[in-house]
């Protein structure tokens, strides 16, 4: 498994305040799109974060049946990414500032499904709108290059996903 850090505010080990472990995945249908997810005018891969007992497989696989209800059938068992992502002076949900680690697995996948119906969701990703699309990869591309600039979420989800894109078209072309 190929591994890229992201270290714009040159943290130390040292520094960090609070690691997150997450998973995602690169899911493609029949018309080779990827699924994007908008959650407010956030954009990102699908998945979430790793519970207490689960591996980052099993992660990707409830996030998406809890919320979508799609099966998907993995390219592979195993991430073809991880990403290190460091993060200085990160406000949390609740306010705190921290200097944040995200460890995110990244696998690849497909689903026989043309649409996404989000359900079962908290009460805080139905206010926000979350929301899963299809989309052309060259499109989520654009789309990810254009992110809110003024959020620090989006600007850091939007730089992870461009590289993860990309890394990901690497290893489809080879």
């Amino acid at each position: 498994m190929k591994e890229i850090v992201i270290n714009k505010g040159k943290l130390k080990p040292d520094e960090i305040t609070h690691v997150i472990d997450k998973a995602r995945i690169v899911l493609r249908n029949d018309a080779d799109e990827i699924v994007l997810t908008r959650f407010g005018r956030v954009y990102f891969l699908p998945g979430g974060k790793i519970e207490f007992d689960e591996t980052p497989l099993d992660t990707v696989k409830r996030e998406l049946k809890e919320e979508t209800n799609i099966n998907i059938l993995l390219d592979d068992r195993e991430p073809f990414l991880l990403v290190k992502h460091y993060l200085r002076d990160y406000e949390s949900l609740d306010g705190e500032i921290v200097n944040r680690l995200i460890n995110t697995y990244y696998f690849t996948g497909f689903t026989g499904k043309d649409d996404i119906e989000y359900f079962n969701l908290t009460l805080k990703e139905r206010q926000d709108d979350l929301k899963g699309f299809f989309i052309d990869m060259e499109e989520a591309v654009e789309l990810l290059k254009e992110y809110n600039k003024e959020n620090p979420k989006a600007t850091y989800l939007a730089i992870e996903t461009l590289k993860v894109l990309e890394e990901y078209n690497n290893i489809k072309n080879q």
